[in-house]
């Protein structure tokens, strides 16, 4: 087996670290301005509704987000966030249900 030339191995390797780089760089930049479940088509690759959607006759789907707003801070980037989003969205729907079971035990048997 050949030995390996570590500096032509590096060279091959910030090559290829460029080449990604670049395309790192502009799927970055489309994130900011288009929907992530459109196609090259305009077509929508979503499994939900989305208020961008619009249906042809033939039952294609297409998207018609314009561009104008970030996708990207839908994603949640903090778990904790996420977690006390979600606790108090707990509390909330218990408040709620121990309200209408009071309101109920107020008003007696029907």
């Amino acid at each position: 087996m050949a030995k390996i030339d570590k500096q032509a191995y590096q060279e091959r390797l910030d090559r290829i670290t460029e080449l990604f780089a670049g395309m790192v760089e502009k799927a970055d930049a489309l994130s900011r301005e288009r929907c992530p479940y459109r196609d090259r088509h305009d077509r929508c690759t979503a499994m939900f509704s989305c208020r961008n959607q619009v249906r042809a006759d033939d039952e294609i789907v297409t998207c018609s987000h314009d561009g104008r707003f970030d996708y990207r801070l839908a994603w949640e980037s903090m778990p904790e966030t996420k977690e006390r989003a979600k606790r108090r969205l707990e509390r909330i729907k218990a408040d709620a249900r121990r309200r209408r079971a009071e309101k109920a035990a107020r008003r007696g048997p029907e």
